[in-house]
């Protein structure tokens, strides 16, 4: 009887950190962007059409999106392309080329996660910012450069 109780004890300790992992918000590493021609791109690939705001999706005005098309990123006043990525355990770290409206050029480096609520967070610097889907691309293609939803 004596040799149970610790038996018991860790069993019980071991629910109760399963559990309490569990209930904690799932943050992932999305894959390294990469341009995926064709049909259909992977699950977990980032091609799409994101906002800030969610009722500003479908907004051609919207100064809040992001397009990400591929190894493009198009911010509303810059035009950015990957040139140097790597996964870690729970982001993706992306160095960006990008070239302004002004005619400005530089790099940015951010770091992507995305959500189990299907979020995308990016993380530049000390700013974190969350971006809801609008719209999934299948693949990337030239399609979406130039959309603003």
């Amino acid at each position: 009887m004596t040799a149970t109780r610790p038996v018991l004890a860790l069993a019980a300790t071991t629910v109760l950190a399963i559990a309490a992992c569990s209930a904690v918000e799932t943050l992932t590493a999305p894959l390294v962007p990469q341009n995926t021609p064709g049909p259909m791109a992977q699950d977990n690939a980032l091609n799409g059409v994101y906002n800030l705001l969610r009722s500003e999706c479908g907004q051609a005005a919207s100064d809040k999106s992001l397009v990400v098309d591929g190894r493009k990123f198009l911010f509303p006043r810059e035009n950015c392309t990957v040139v140097r990525s790597e996964r870690q355990p729970s982001q993706t770290r992306v160095t960006l080329s990008c070239e302004g409206d002004s005619g400005s050029a530089g790099n940015r480096v951010i770091d992507l996660q995305t959500r189990s609520d299907g979020t995308l967070r990016v993380t530049e610097d000390s700013l974190t910012l969350t971006y809801f889907l609008c719209m999934k691309a299948p693949a990337s293609t030239d399609s979406l450069v130039g959309q603003t939803m």
